[in-house]
């Protein structure tokens, strides 16, 4: 293996970086980007008993009792629940692409990192052409075993960036569909409760 990277020459060293970025932004979603972190059932169920009853500071409570997403949107829609239909999911909305930097936190890394490595592979592949060229103006034909070196090179850095690139882009699309997912099902729980809310609000009325 080590005698491999020694081939591939020193364009293998960027490539094993994008390699350990790609590893540890994988273990770093996949610790973070869980649903339960974003929302949790258990209190959603509280808000949603709270706001049937119409005891909207008990909801405040329990929105303001755990710092997650779910809970700062719905204590957002809690606060502002006067406001028309429309200016309150603007201002949802407003709020939840803000929030959705959380969701999509270093996918633009792998993104970055799926289109520079088969290029560092590439480089290394013309690298190792010119090295193969410059033995044939040297030695000529005469010395052909000597050009093992340069060829290796260059079918080395192109397997390895290949090898870096191709699992990133298919990580990258894993965590962003499944970030679309839990704001989908979140987005889905916040309007049943505001439609709860809305409801109680024209019966009070």
């Amino acid at each position: 293996m080590m005698e491999m990277l020694q081939k591939g020459g020193w364009l293998m060293v960027p490539i094993g970086i994008c390699l350990i970025l790609t590893l540890a932004i994988t273990i770093e979603r996949l610790v973070n980007l869980r649903f339960s972190r974003y929302l949790d059932t258990e209190l959603m169920e509280k808000i949603r008993g709270y706001l049937g009853r119409g005891e909207f500071e008990g909801a405040l409570q329990v929105c303001r009792s755990k710092n997650i997403m779910f809970n700062r949107l719905m204590e957002t829609a809690i606060n502002y629940r006067e406001l028309e239909a429309a200016e309150l999911r603007q201002l949802l909305e407003d709020q939840s692409r803000q929030e959705a930097d959380v969701l999509e936190r270093f996918l633009t890394i792998l993104r970055t990192i799926a289109t520079i490595a088969p290029l560092l592979g590439l480089l290394g592949t013309v690298a190792g052409m010119i090295k193969v060229f410059q033995t044939l103006n040297v030695a000529g034909m005469s010395q052909a075993h000597n050009l093992s070196g340069g060829i290796s090179e260059a079918l080395i850095t192109t397997a390895a960036g290949m090898s870096v690139a191709i699992p990133t882009i298919v990580l990258h699309s894993y965590f962003e569909r499944r970030a679309t997912i839990i704001m989908l099902r979140m987005e889905k729980r916040i309007i049943e409760l505001l439609l709860l809310l809305r409801s109680h609000d024209a019966v009070s009325s």
